[in-house]
């Protein structure tokens, strides 16, 4: 999966007055919407605001955008006219930097659980979205329990300071644990952490009980939209991390 360009960030932090926390936001919303990739949406997003993007994408990007519908835009492009209404699914498999990953045993299970991300959601979302949530949230825990073990001292220190403490063994942690102390020591923004957060109670779902009740108490259950979103979410943490 490629990554955000850099460049379009910039150019859309000026163009937007925003700061990049918020500018993150406004990109996943825009992923909902449009159910691309987040480097896709991000160019929308800077094509619906006026930002010259032919720069910024290529043929085959622009041809995932304009999807199955689209319509003239104003905005300066190049060849490029079109505003996304509705968008053909991507299938390029999802690739995570893994180069901070100091754990060679972690390391072999990420590997591992990106591929069967990557076989599922080439099945299409709409057959596999609850394996895709809830790998999303498998992987994102990976990450996170590595660099709270490269951090051990002062995850530990902060995991003190909770009302609830928990193990002096970090594999013994739960991802809610990990996300609040990642968040703490400043290993995951603010953003980052609502959306670890989230994939927390998604992945729980795996337990049949578990989805019972949320489908039933709050009305949430598997959907594709969830499921992107939940690759999303774990887009955004592996970059955090990294």
């Amino acid at each position: 999966m490629a990554r955000i360009n850099q460049a379009l960030l910039r150019k859309l932090e000026l163009k937007l007055g925003i700061r990049k926390t918020r500018l993150y936001r406004m990109i996943e919303q825009k992923v909902a919407e449009t159910r691309l990739d987040r480097h896709l949406a991000a160019i929308v997003l800077a094509s619906e605001n006026g930002i010259n993007i032919a720069k910024h994408a290529t043929s085959d990007e622009l041809a995932v955008i304009r999807g199955a519908t689209s319509r003239p835009s104003s905005t300066s492009t190049g060849n490029v006219q079109t505003v996304v209404r509705k968008v053909v699914k991507s299938t390029d498999p999802i690739v995570l930097d893994l180069s901070f990953v100091s754990s060679k045993e972690l390391r072999g299970i990420l590997q591992r659980d990106i591929a069967e991300l990557n076989t599922a959601r080439s099945q299409g979302l709409d057959k596999t979205a609850k394996i895709c949530m809830v790998l999303c949230g498998s992987i994102a825990e990976t990450l996170l329990l590595d660099c709270l073990q490269q951090n051990q001292p002062a995850a530990l220190a902060t995991a003190a300071t909770l009302p609830k403490k928990p193990s002096s063994n970090l594999e013994d942690w739960d991802l809610n644990e990990m996300v609040t102390v990642g968040t703490k020591l400043g290993l995951l923004s603010d953003d980052t952490s609502t959306g670890a957060t989230q994939l927390r109670q998604w992945r729980n779902l795996i337990h049949p009980g578990r989805e019972l009740k949320e489908t039933r108490d709050k009305r949430i259950k598997p959907t594709p939209a969830r499921a992107q979103n939940s690759i999303s979410f774990l887009q955004l943490i592996a970059e955090e991390l990294a």
